[in-house]
């Protein structure tokens, strides 16, 4: 799990580099690493990351898959139900967008990237 650790670490400043591509290999790397029942958060997080990349590349049904095993990696990982919002609300679900982001409401419920998506999601739902 520790070389798992660090190749997310290196994938981490690969996106602060702007070097999106790379840091989505270092995070499957991580991935391959980690056995589906070692480490669940550590998974939860690597999977959030790289969808966070497929997300800023607009590969929506990628980053979509990703936030969707982070969470059920992990169901307490909020940043993976947020962004499994997120990927919901670009592919037009709008139904499943807003579940995903009350869940992560019900679980970080002073979160204002969260308020404010689900409002965005409630102006869509209305329009």
């Amino acid at each position: 799990m520790v070389e798992a650790q660090l190749l997310r670490s290196q994938g981490n400043a690969k996106v602060k580099a702007g070097h999106l591509r790379e840091a989505i290999e270092l995070y499957s790397e991580a991935l391959d690493l980690l056995e589906s029942s070692e480490g669940a958060r550590e998974r939860a997080m690597i999977l959030g990351n790289r969808c966070h990349c497929y997300m800023r590349l607009s590969r929506y049904q990628e980053a979509r898959a990703d936030a969707q095993s982070s969470v059920e990696a992990d169901p307490t990982y909020t940043k993976g139900l947020y962004r499994l919002a997120l990927c919901q609300k670009e592919l037009s679900d709008l139904a499943g967008a807003w579940e995903s982001a009350t869940r992560a409401a019900a679980l970080d419920p002073t979160s204002p990237e969260i308020c404010a998506l689900q409002s965005t999601i409630a102006e869509l739902e209305g329009s």
